[in-house]
């Protein structure tokens, strides 16, 4: 009888292991397609950085032109814009300023 008692808990010992086994591997599992689920997240995030950057960058390039061009224009003395154009020309400076901070 001692016998059929220690085989009894060997095979209850047994079914328990397996039963962890089971759940470890489920978990493992569950936390592989959870990973691969962030990978796919994060080069997302990552494309959509890269276009914003570039984005920014163009922004960034016409700022300066717009820039240059007033700086020319005020060093020539010439008076090409009326006060209006002036002021929307600085509008549309201030307006590409605050766009370029939103994406940041």
């Amino acid at each position: 009888m001692s016998d059929q008692k220690e085989l009894r808990s060997l095979e209850t010992s047994l079914q328990s292991l397996w039963e962890k086994a089971r759940r470890v591997s489920e978990t493992l599992l569950q936390m592989k397609e959870s990973n691969q689920i962030l990978r796919g997240r994060v080069a997302e995030l990552e494309q959509s950085e890269r276009q914003l950057r570039e984005t920014l960058m163009g922004k960034e390039k016409d700022l300066e032109r717009l820039r240059h061009e007033v700086a020319k224009l005020q060093l020539n003395g010439s008076e090409a814009f009326t006060k209006e154009e002036k002021e929307a020309l600085k509008a549309k400076i201030k307006e590409m300023i605050a766009k370029i901070n939103a994406r940041l």
